[in-house]
C-alpha cells in the first residue's frame, strides 16, 4: 500500500512543506472499519494529519504521537495513534467511535464532517517519549470539526508555528477517490512577502482533493500552493502503513483493569470473556485459567 509523501522546500529554504497523497491509507481504513462516507472523511482527514506529523514531528521509534478527537456530533471519539518505524515509514491505527454515522450532504453538496464530529468538544494531542518516560500534551477546544482547522489552530496557539495546513477526502459509492493534505511551515526567515504569496496562492488553489484527482502530482501542488515554481524536492521516499500492535497480553491488561469480582461475574455467567480491538477488530477470548 504505497502513499506518496514529499516532503519541499519553499522560496530559497525559508519555508517548509509536506504534501500527501494518503488515498490508499483511507481507504484501507475504511475497509477495516466498514465506514460510512461521512465517518470516512472525518477519519480520513485525521488519519491524513496523524501521518504529516508522525513524519515531521516524531523523531526515534521510542517515541509515539496519539491524537484524539472528541465533539459533541454522532461520531463521538476519533482515536489516532502513530509511531515512525526505519525513519521512513510511518505507522498509523486509527479509529471511530460509531463508524455508521451518516448525515445528509450540506447545502454547497459537500459532506458534513463538522456536523458528524460536532461543533464543540476538544482535540487532544498527546506525544510520548518511552526513552525519557516524558509526555507532552495538549488539549484545545474544537474550532469547527472540520479537522483542518482545528489543527491550525493548535499549531498556532499550542506550539506557536504559524501553519498552513488543508486536508481532504473525495468519496464516491465505491470508495475513497482521493484523499490527501498539506502542511505548511514558514521559517523564522520567512519574508513578508513569502507569506503574502503562499496566502494568495492558497486562495487561488482547489481543494487537496481535488487536485489530486485532476491528476496533478505532489510537485504541482506544492507549487501551486506556494506560487513558488522553483520548489526544491527535500524527501520523497517516506511512506506509511496502517499498523496495529495489539496483542493478547496488552487485551489482557485491560481486563485486569476491570478488577477480580467484575471478571469472576462475566467467567461465572459467560464461561469466557472475548474481547475486541477496537483498531483492527482482531478477537481475543480469555478463560478463567488466562485470568485468574
Amino acid at each position: 500500500m504505497k502513499c506518496k509523501i514529499i516532503k519541499f522546500l519553499a522560496y530559497n529554504k525559508r519555508v517548509a512543506v509536506m504534501c500527501i497523497d494518503s488515498t490508499n491509507l483511507v481507504e484501507e481504513i475504511r475497509k477495516i472499519h466498514d465506514l460510512s462516507p461521512t465517518v470516512t472523511a472525518a477519519v480520513g482527514r485525521v488519519a491524513t494529519v496523524a501521518t504529516m506529523m508522525t513524519h515531521l514531528e516524531i523523531k526515534d521509534e521510542t517515541d509515539s504521537l496519539t491524537i484524539q478527537v472528541k465533539g459533541n456530533g454522532p461520531i463521538g471519539s476519533i482515536v489516532a495513534v502513530s509511531k515512525l518505524e526505519n525513519k521512513k515509514l510511518a505507522n498509523v491505527r486509527i479509529y471511530a467511535q460509531n463508524p455508521h454515522v451518516e448525515l445528509p450532504l450540506k447545502s454547497d453538496g459537500k459532506i458534513d464532517v463538522g456536523g458528524a464530529v460536532g461543533h464543540q468538544g476538544y482535540l487532544n494531542i498527546i506525544k510520548q517519549n518511552k526513552l525519557t518516560n516524558g509526555n507532552y500534551n495538549a488539549v484545545i477546544p474544537l474550532v469547527s470539526g472540520e479537522i483542518a482547522e482545528d489543527f491550525t489552530e493548535f499549531f498556532a496557539k499550542s506550539e506557536q508555528k504559524p501553519t498552513a495546513l488543508a486536508l481532504g477526502v473525495l468519496v464516491n459509492k465505491d470508495g475513497v477517490k482521493r484523499a490527501g493534505g498539506y502542511i505548511i511551515n514558514p521559517m523564522p526567515d520567512a519574508t513578508d512577502e513569502d507569506i503574502t504569496n503562499i496566502e494568495n496562492a492558497i486562495k487561488k488553489a482547489n481543494p487537496i482533493s481535488e487536485m489530486l484527482n485532476k491528476g496533478l502530482t505532489l510537485e504541482e501542488i506544492a507549487k501551486t500552493i506556494t506560487g513558488d515554481n522553483n520548489i526544491e524536492i527535500l524527501e520523497n521516499d517516506l511512506d506509511v502503513s496502517y499498523k496495529c500492535d495489539c496483542s493478547k497480553e496488552k487485551i489482557k491488561q485491560g481486563i485486569l483493569s476491570l478488577g477480580k469480582e467484575e471478571i469472576s461475574k462475566i467467567l461465572k455467567e459467560d464461561g469466557k470473556i472475548e474481547a475486541q480491538c477496537h483498531f483492527c477488530h482482531k478477537k481475543y477470548i480469555f478463560t478463567e485459567k488466562d485470568l485468574i
